[in-house]
C-alpha cells in the first residue's frame, strides 16, 4: 500500500513552480529596464529639423568662394536662361543638353554666400511638390537638410576653369524618409567624408534643375531593381551639421549576468532534484504492519482488523498444510484413520 498525506488546505506549491516563477519576475523586470533606457527607442524617434535661424554648423566653418557675377535677382539673365530650361526633361536622365542650364545654375549660387543663399530660399519644401509640379520650382533656391548617406567626387570638365571638382551627394530628409534627393555642389565642407557609404547630416541651399532618373540597387545582393525612380536634382552650395558618434555600449548593471547566471544554475538543480522525487514516488513503500499479512505459500493469514468487543481475538489466523498427490490429477489433502476403539 502507499502512503498518502493529508492536505486539508490544497496542495502545497512545489519548488519547480516556485522557481519558474521567480525566473519570470527576474526576465520581467530585466525587461523592464531596458525599455526604460532612453537609447532603446531612439531607433524609432522621429528626428525633427530645427528652426532655420539656429545655428547649422558645428564644424569649423570655411570661407564661402564668391565669384561676381549675374544670378536669379537679374531680370535679364533669367529670361535667358528660360530657353535653357525648355530643353530639361524631367524624369528622366541628365542629358547632354541640359548641361548648360545645370551650369549657369551651379554659377548663380557662386555668386553668393551660404547664408545670402539661405535666406533666400524656400523652406520646408515637401519631395510630393518638386514632384508634381517641377517646372514651377526650376530654378528657384531651395533650402534641404539631408541625411547624406553618399557623397561622389567627380572632376570638374574642363570648360569651367572655375570650378576643379564636383561634389555629388545623395541622401533623404525627415519628410522624405526613404525618398532621395540627388545635390551637388563644387566646395567640400570640412569634415564632410567622401565615400559610397558615409552618414552626415548636412544643410544644403541650392537652385532645383529637375528630377532626375535613376536605377536602385538591392543593398544586400546588389542587383538592380526593375522599377525606374527619379531624384530632385539640386546645385548649390552645402555646409556639414554633424557626423554620428561612435555608438556607445548599452549601460547595464554588474550584477545582473551572475544574477542570471545563478538563477539558471538553481533552475537546473530544482529540476535534478524534482525528476529524482517523482521517480522515488512511483515506488511502492509497505509499512511494516503490513509485512505481516502477506500470504506465504505454506501460511494464508485471513484478517480481521476491525474485531468488535464480543469478537474473542481481534486477529484470527487459520493454518492449513496442503500436499500435492502426484499419482493423481487432482489434488487430494492427506487425512489421518483412528483404529481406536
Amino acid at each position: 500500500m502507499r502512503r498518502y498525506s493529508a492536505r486539508p488546505y490544497g496542495g502545497s506549491v512545489s519548488g519547480m513552480r516556485l522557481v519558474s516563477m521567480l525566473m519570470a519576475i527576474l526576465v520581467l523586470w530585466m525587461l523592464y529596464n531596458r525599455l526604460n533606457d532612453p537609447s532603446t527607442w531612439r531607433a524609432f524617434a522621429d528626428d525633427k529639423e530645427p528652426a532655420a535661424t539656429q545655428a547649422t554648423s558645428e564644424t569649423p566653418s570655411q570661407p564661402d568662394i564668391i565669384i561676381p557675377g549675374p544670378n536669379d535677382l537679374d531680370e535679364d539673365e533669367v529670361a535667358s536662361v528660360q530657353e535653357l530650361f525648355e530643353l530639361v526633361t524631367d524624369k528622366a536622365p541628365l542629358k547632354s543638353r541640359e548641361m548648360d542650364a545645370y551650369w549657369r545654375l551651379l554659377d548663380w549660387s557662386r555668386t553668393l554666400s551660404f547664408a545670402e543663399l539661405e535666406k533666400r530660399s524656400i523652406k520646408d519644401i515637401a519631395f510630393t511638390q518638386l514632384w508634381e509640379q517641377p517646372e514651377l520650382y526650376r530654378g528657384k533656391p531651395i533650402r534641404l537638410r539631408l541625411h547624406a548617406l553618399r557623397v561622389l567626387e567627380y572632376p570638374a570638365p574642363k570648360d569651367q576653369p572655375e570650378v576643379k571638382k564636383v561634389y555629388e551627394a545623395w541622401g533623404g530628409t525627415s519628410e522624405s524618409r526613404t525618398l532621395l534627393y540627388c545635390v551637388v555642389f563644387p566646395d567640400l565642407p570640412v569634415g564632410l567624408p567622401t565615400g559610397p557609404e558615409i552618414q552626415a547630416e548636412i544643410v544644403f541651399v541650392g537652385y532645383f534643375l529637375k528630377l532626375m532618373s535613376y536605377h536602385g540597387y538591392d543593398q544586400k545582393t546588389g542587383v538592380p531593381l526593375m522599377a525606374t525612380r527619379a531624384a530632385p536634382l539640386l546645385v548649390g552650395r552645402a555646409k556639414l551639421i554633424s557626423t554620428p558618434l561612435t555608438p556607445q555600449p548599452p549601460k547595464s548593471d554588474p550584477w545582473i549576468v551572475p544574477l542570471a547566471i545563478g538563477g539558471a544554475i538553481l533552475l537546473i538543480g530544482m529540476s535534478v532534484w524534482a525528476s529524482r522525487s517523482a521517480r522515488n514516488k512511483s515506488k511502492v513503500r509497505m509499512l511494516p504492519d503490513e509485512l505481516n499479512s502477506i500470504a506465504t505459500p505454506g501460511n494464508f493469514g485471513i484478517e480481521f482488523p476491525f474485531g468488535g468487543l464480543d469478537a474473542p481475538d481481534p486477529v484470527i489466523n487459520v493454518g492449513m498444510s496442503v500436499k500435492p498427490n502426484l499419482n493423481s490429477a487432482t489434488p487430494q489433502p492427506s487425512t489421518s484413520t483412528d483404529h481406536s476403539t
